[in-house]
């Protein structure tokens, strides 16, 4: 996956992911408040994703690693439907 905020792009790794939220790991430090684009490939659900979203809580990760709580602020209909599908697969 791949977060962009203020210009900038980074990799991420997916830790866990909810119709609202996504909680992502990664080696950039984004403050809480920091709106994100939010890109995601989700196997069997089509072509990249991309929803917009909101830092709203940032924890220690692993090694030098921060874990980010993003709560989707700006999600589609058909992202919503995909998340949905994608959440059912792996239940």
């Amino acid at each position: 996956m791949r977060l962009t905020a203020g210009g900038s792009a980074f990799p991420g790794h997916l830790k866990d992911l909810c119709r609202d939220a996504v909680l992502v790991e990664a080696h950039q430090d984004l403050p809480v408040g920091s709106h994100v684009a939010v890109a995601m490939a989700l196997p069997g659900t089509g072509g990249p994703l991309e929803v917009g979203g909101k830092v709203i809580r940032v924890a220690r990760g692993d090694g030098d690693a921060h874990r980010l709580a993003i709560l989707f602020t700006t999600v589609t209909p058909a992202a919503e439907t995909r998340i949905d599908f994608f959440i059912a697969q792996h239940e």
